[in-house]
């Protein structure tokens, strides 16, 4: 194991220590985002590969009117092949026919942000593709293979950047209490964005069934982010 200081080298042994799933503690942890301050308890030492095989079998069992549902109850898109610009550039061609010039970067960047519409069946499909592609290391996707490239396992649930250096608990949050509520920025999410959100969302507020995946979650172990770690009867603290 890397040698860190002696707080973090204890939490990192007491992560190491734990035998399969576990409770932890997470106190006052500040999004650098919102500015959101709230506790957590999540669970750690999760398996990965159970909590992507859960969420394909929830979402397999999605059929016709619930697609139809989705659509009616989120207000989402479910009709396919209506283009659409997912970029500025793309949208102007889309709205006025006009097109960078052959062979610029300027044109890539338009004709890369051109889209068509899909159903939320075909959506739902591609979720069900998609996770099963990422657990299968030959069919892995290049940007889930570049994303788990930038860090290093230094623990159970443990992973570090390696170059910002920074230390995550990676873990499945099941409570949330907001101590102070932050600023929530109203982004607006593109259309494919609008509709898996919207099957996440149907599949935990109508069927009661949601997602695990959508339970994960990346805290990063620093003073100004957090106060205090709880695991396996320990507390640690690093606020006064």
């Amino acid at each position: 194991m890397k040698r860190f200081n002696k707080k973090i080298q204890s939490i990192l042994e007491s992560f190491n220590a734990l035998n399969g799933t576990k409770w932890v503690g997470i106190k006052k942890y500040v999004s650098v985002k919102s500015g959101e301050v709230a506790n957590f308890v999540v669970n750690a030492n999760f398996n990965y590969g159970n909590a992507v095989k859960t969420s394909v079998e929830i979402l397999e069992t999605l059929t016709a009117p619930d697609f139809s549902a989705i659509a009616d109850r989120y207000k989402v898109v479910n009709h396919e092949g209506e283009k659409y610009g997912s970029n500025a550039p793309a949208r102007e061609y889309l709205a006025t026919g006009k097109i960078p010039k052959e062979g610029t970067k300027a044109r890539i960047k338009c004709l890369e942000g051109v889209h068509e519409t899909k159903t939320i069946a075909t959506i739902v499909a591609e979720m069900i593709a998609q996770f099963k592609a990422n657990q299968d290391e030959e069919t892995r996707s290049a940007q889930s293979i570049a994303q788990r490239e930038k860090y290093d396992h230094v623990a159970k649930s443990v992973k570090q950047h390696k170059e910002t250096k920074r230390l995550h608990i990676w873990a499945m949050a099941n409570w949330k209490e907001v101590l102070e509520e932050g600023e929530y920025s109203d982004s607006t999410m593109g259309i494919e964005a609008s509709q898996k959100n919207a099957i996440e969302r149907y599949c935990k507020e109508v069927l009661n069934k949601q997602l695990p995946t959508t339970k994960y979650r990346n805290f990063v172990v620093e003073d100004n982010q957090l106060s205090e770690v709880a695991i396996s009867g320990e507390t640690f603290t690093f606020v006064d």
